[in-house]
Parts: structure tokens; C-alpha cells; sequence
């Protein structure tokens, strides 16, 4: 029914339709008209609610359909959830709704995600130190789909990088020394294209091998850290290899 329509009924009238494949669309009249989607229940088992009537300035019971008393008991949830989503959101100027939705389905499992997560995390005793927050769990799925079983590109535009360049150029500035960040778990064992390659500086990096006090001009050019790889041994496998 039309808003106007539905005025001309008494208030906590409300009416639904249904899909085909489930899914239903209730609209209630309450002080307006209000609409609610939901494929788990729509009008169901209607209830008495207490509203405020203005016209008689007292208190009255109206009906209420099922699926608003589901949406008013977990309300605070949904407001976390849209609180949540709301800081770090994907951003997208686009103007067809289809790419939009898109993009909150993807935020909308991102965030349900890591609270299933810090869910976990309680019983498997993690200490709160290493609990990720939201942008840190954000950042470390990012990385596992954009690298985990993906080769490392052979050609590469641009000015080569200068992260393994023993030479710099000349700066007025002091240049921060880079410091080799350690692969996600799903990145290193997923044995695709680590490949040893030699670096050009004039002394050998540390191996990143825990039990290795070994140092080497070698480095994974997909993992991007040093390893040992010689006649004595060879850390450049035991780092790519798990141990489950």
C-alpha cells in the first residue's frame, strides 16, 4: 500500500509480500510508515507494543509484527555493526547502486569477520597484545588475496627499486633505514614463485630463519626477506616449508 493509503488505517496496521525465493517485505505504521526486509520472518506472530499517543496524551498498545520485534531486540548490534563499517569503509564513487552494494556486502563481511575472530580468540586463550584490530585484520586479508598463490610479475615498469641497493642517490635529507617486514603465514607456505635472487649491497643481511645466526646476500624476491642458502645448509627452503 501506498503511504497514503496506510494512514487511513488504524495505528500497528502493517501488511507483507513475499518473493518467490523467500524473501519478504513488511510495511507497519507506526507513527509513519515504516519498511523492513528480511529472508527469516516478516509479520510472524504479532505482539502488543506500548506507544505514546499524542492525540490523547497517553500510553496505547498497537501490534506489532515479528520481524520488528527481532530488528528492536538486536538493534544494538546492527548499530555496532554500522559503526564498525562506517571507519574504515571502501570507498567508491560510482554511481550504480549494484557496485555500491557490492562494496558493503564486502565491508559488511570484513567486519562480522574479525568480531567472529576477537570471538575466538577468547577461548584459545590469545593474549590481548596479539589480538588484530579491525584495520590491521582489514590490511592482513588484503595482503593474503593479493599475494597468497600469485607469482611475483617479471616485468616491471618504472625505476627499479632501491630496496636491496647497497647506492643511493645523493639527498639533503636523512633516509630512513628500511627494515624487512616478515611475510603473512598464508604467503610464505603457499609455494608459489619464491625465487632466490642476490642483493647489491657490500654486507650480508642477517638470515630470518629463528634458530639461523647466519648472514646472506640472498633474499626471496616474493617474501622479500634474507635467507641462508649454501653447502651447509639451507634456510631459504626451511623458512618456505611448514612444519604442520
Amino acid at each position: 500500500m501506498s503511504d497514503r493509503d496506510m494512514k487511513k488505517e488504524a495505528r500497528g496496521f502493517s501488511e507483507e509480500v513475499v518473493s518467490e525465493d523467500g524473501v519478504v517485505v513488511v510495511k507497519w505504521l507506526d507513527n509513519r510508515t515504516v519498511c523492513l526486509v528480511s529472508n527469516c520472518v516478516g509479520k510472524g506472530l504479532e505482539d502488543q507494543a506500548k506507544r505514546w499517543d499524542k492525540t490523547n496524551s497517553q500510553y496505547v498498545q498497537i501490534s506489532r509484527p515479528e520481524v520488528v520485534k527481532k530488528y528492536n531486540h538486536s538493534m544494538g548490534g546492527v548499530d555496532l555493526l554500522d559503526q564498525l563499517i562506517s571507519l574504515y569503509r571502501i570507498l567508491i564513487r560510482s554511481k550504480k547502486w549494484t557496485l555500491r552494494v557490492t562494496m558493503h556486502m564486502i565491508d559488511f563481511a570484513l567486519v562480522n569477520s574479525w568480531l567472529e575472530y576477537k570471538k575466538d580468540c577468547q577461548p584459545c586463550n590469545v593474549p590481548k597484545k596479539k589480538i588484530m584490530d579491525l584495520l590491521d585484520f582489514r590490511m592482513t586479508i588484503a595482503e593474503s588475496l593479493i599475494k597468497m598463490g600469485q607469482k611475483v610479475p617479471s616485468d616491471k615498469r618504472g625505476r627499479p627499486s632501491s630496496s636491496f641497493s647497497a647506492t643511493s642517490p645523493a639527498s639533503p635529507h636523512p633516509v630512513k633505514r628500511k627494515v624487512e617486514t616478515r611475510p603473512l603465514v598464508e604467503v610464505q607456505f603457499d609455494r608459489v614463485d619464491h625465487m632466490p635472487q642476490f642483493d647489491d649491497k657490500k654486507e650480508a643481511t642477517r638470515c630470518k630463519v629463528a634458530e639461523c645466526k647466519g648472514r646472506s646476500h640472498v633474499f626471496c624476491e616474493k617474501c622479500r626477506v634474507h635467507l641462508c642458502i649454501n653447502k651447509n645448509r639451507n634456510c631459504f627452503l626451511t623458512f618456505h616449508r611448514s612444519s604442520k
